[in-house]
């Protein structure tokens, strides 16, 4: 048997990327999986994924961004799935700008999705973990929430944000069985990783391969990391074997980042 075997966990940002991989890891050690994204057709597809692996999940189409559709999302998971006791939002969104050409709009948008989200998605996962007995959640943070980012500072206060985010609510949670920790990733390779340098070669005037290589050379163990070594960390993180952790952010860099 799985480590998740008969538990119920939801994922935000499950049609791709982090999201995706943790819902198959999840799956794989038992998880029943909600998979939640705002592109149904993505989400669908890591559905038909787990599906074909011999898993269960069910996708919803949900905004973080709207209380109403986190909530019924939620509401339909535990229906058809279960009571909800594991929680993991891998959502986010991430744009270049020099920072004196930074859009106000872009601010706004960006910390909407990826702190306001990240709050709806725990604080409403949490009421029903806690009503179940408790549970474990996790948010994906950045490596970019620990430093100055030039060209992302939207990015890198909302993803410091989520680490200050993410303290506060395992304070707040512990005594309801709840545990909450972090992930902060850093050169992940994703397709929103190959967008950022996509942008990041515009501005500096290089091509995007330019780009990541620079990015790469500067991590410690030298190479970039995959989906599915984020995954494994985060599923550690949920499991009873880390049942003594909480209010951590855990970096999974290669050493990009250390403090």
């Amino acid at each position: 048997m799985g480590r998740f075997e008969g538990l119920t966990a939801v994922v935000t940002g499950a049609g791709g990327g982090i999201g995706r991989s943790v819902a198959l890891r999840l799956a794989a050690e038992g998880a029943r999986v909600a998979l939640l994204d705002i592109s149904t057709g993505a989400a669908d597809r890591t559905a038909e994924a787990i599906a074909e692996a011999g898993g269960r999940a069910e996708s919803y189409r949900t905004d973080v961004t709207r209380l109403a559709d986190v909530e019924d999302a939620l509401d339909r998971a535990e229906n058809d799935l279960g009571p909800l006791t594991l929680a993991v939002g891998a959502h986010g969104i991430v744009r270049n700008h020099p920072f004196l050409e930074l859009p106000a709009d872009d601010w706004d948008a960006t910390l909407s999705v990826n702190l306001k989200g990240m709050f709806l998605l725990l604080q409403r996962a949490a009421v029903r973990a806690a009503a179940n007995g408790g549970g474990a959640m996790v948010a994906v943070s950045s490596v970019a929430g620990r430093g100055a980012r030039p060209t992302c500072a939207d990015y890198a206060a909302s993803k410091a944000g989520v680490i200050s985010l993410v303290h506060s609510a395992a304070l707040a949670l512990a005594s309801h069985g709840v545990r909450v920790n972090a992930v902060c990733p850093g050169v992940v390779d994703t397709e929103m990783t190959r967008a950022i340098h996509r942008q990041k070669a515009e501005i500096n005037g290089i091509t995007p391969e330019e780009s990541f290589a620079e990015q790469a050379a500067k991590i410690p163990l030298g190479r970039i990391e995959t989906p599915e070594e984020i995954a494994g960390v985060i599923a550690f993180l949920l499991s009873p074997e880390s049942s003594y952790i909480t209010g951590q952010a855990v970096n999974v860099c290669g050493g990009l980042e250390m403090n």
